[in-house]
């Protein structure tokens, strides 16, 4: 948002989605946030490394964001260290994804109602045991 950190992308943007958990409510102040995963090495902070500051939300998870401004731009999985995910409402330009489902509606805003076609599912695919909703 100030942009104090710059960040840019050499590689491909992949499994872009709408996530309802209540972290990402909080830490963007909004029904969800939308995210997207890149690989790691094809991220690169430009300007203002230095301003990047995480926060732990959860076990694995580091939430990484500008501490002039407060804007959440990443997330480090720490089981998963080739992979980064993107907050895509930080991007300057047109990603070139859009979101293909909706994760953790079980806790989404209850003043939020989806009414698009996309898939959601209660937790996160693959962790929950009744799948799509």
């Amino acid at each position: 948002m100030c942009g104090a950190v710059r960040y840019e992308i050499a590689g491909p943007i992949s499994s872009p989605e709408n996530c309802h958990c209540s972290m990402c409510r909080k830490a963007h102040g909004s029904a969800f946030s939308t995210n997207a995963l890149v690989a790691t090495e094809a991220l690169r902070v430009t300007t203002g490394a230095e301003m990047l500051t995480e926060y732990e939300s959860s076990p694995n998870r580091r939430k990484c964001f500008c501490r002039q401004c407060g804007s959440q731009l990443f997330i480090r999985r720490l089981n998963r260290p080739e992979f980064t995910v993107v907050t895509l409402g930080t991007l300057d330009d047109d990603p070139a994804v859009r979101p293909t489902r909706h994760v953790f509606v079980g806790s989404k805003a209850p003043w939020h109602e989806i009414d698009d076609p996309l898939p959601t599912f209660k937790i996160y695919p693959g962790y929950d045991s009744d799948g799509a909703e």
